[in-house]
């Protein structure tokens, strides 16, 4: 069974996913973590080729070591 994901504000299915970048990069680091080295992840997101939206962010990288102790 394929799963058709559709746009949250336009109701599209014209959607593509990919990794959100930036020159630094673009990472999910909890504010809880105090030690003096982060965990981090990448992040990937759906956005929708009709609106622009973007939307559906998970965690790419480990997302189960980010705990806050």
């Amino acid at each position: 069974m394929i799963n058709i994901i559709n746009c949250p504000k336009c109701g599209s299915d014209n959607i593509i996913k990919g990794d959100l970048l930036s020159p630094g990069g673009v990472v999910f680091a909890p504010e809880c973590q105090t030690e003096p080295i982060r965990i981090f992840s990448g992040l990937t997101a759906l956005a929708c080729r009709s609106c622009g939206t973007v939307f559906g962010f998970e965690l790419t990288d480990k997302p189960e070591k980010l705990t806050c102790k």
